[in-house]
C-alpha cells in the first residue's frame, strides 16, 4: 500500500491540492471522499481538447477543465496528501443502453481501512458499478496506460479497439 501513497509527476500536489485533501480528512470515512469527488467536479469542469497527457494534477486544477484523466489525477494527488494510498484505475464505462464502447475512460481508488479499494468517478460524479471495466491500475495515467510501446520506421499506422460486454444468464452464472 505504500507504493500508491507516492507522488508522481503527473500527481505532485499544490496548495490548493493540499487543500481539497482536507475535504477528505475532515470525516475520516468515505463520506469525505464522496464530498472531494463532488468538490473536484465543481472546479475542474470536463472538456475534452484541453488538457493534454503530461497535463499534472496542479495544472488541471488550476485550468479548471479537463478529462477524466485529469481528474483522476487530482483525486488522486488529494487523497495521497492526507496518507491515504490512492491509485489510478484505466477502462471502459459501458454507457447506458449500449452493447459496445469506444470510450477509453480513467479513474480513481482509494484504500480505505474499512473497505478496501473504493472507487470514484469524478467525471460522472460515482462510483463505479459493474458497468465499469478494469484494465490496468497503477500509480498515474503513465503506469496504468493499457496500451504502450515505441514505433521505429515510417509509414501509416492504426490501431482498432472495440469492447463488447455480454452479461451471462443468471442460470449460467449459478452452474
Amino acid at each position: 500500500d505504500d507504493v500508491f501513497r507516492r507522488f508522481t509527476p503527473l500527481t505532485a500536489a499544490s496548495p490548493a491540492i493540499r487543500r481539497l485533501g482536507a475535504l477528505a480528512s475532515d470525516t475520516g470515512d468515505v463520506s469525505g471522499f464522496h464530498e472531494l469527488m463532488h468538490a473536484i467536479r465543481d472546479k475542474v469542469g470536463y472538456q475534452t481538447g484541453v488538457t493534454e497527457v503530461h497535463t499534472t494534477a496542479a495544472e488541471a486544477l488550476a485550468s479548471g477543465q479537463g478529462v477524466c484523466q485529469d481528474h483522476a489525477h487530482i483525486f488522486i494527488s488529494a487523497a495521497r496528501c492526507i496518507g491515504v494510498p490512492a491509485r489510478y484505475v484505466s477502462g471502459y464505462m459501458l454507457m447506458e443502453d449500449e452493447q459496445e464502447s469506444e470510450a477509453h475512460h480513467a479513474w480513481a481508488e482509494v484504500k480505505l481501512p474499512t473497505l478496501g479499494w473504493v472507487g470514484f468517478d469524478v467525471s460522472n460524479g460515482m462510483c463505479p458499478t459493474e458497468r465499469y471495466i478494469r484494465l490496468t491500475t497503477g500509480l498515474d495515467s503513465r503506469s496504468a496506460a493499457p496500451i504502450r510501446g515505441i514505433r521505429r520506421g515510417s509509414g501509416d499506422e492504426s490501431m482498432s479497439v472495440e469492447v463488447a460486454v455480454l452479461q451471462e444468464s443468471a442460470q449460467a452464472q449459478q452452474q
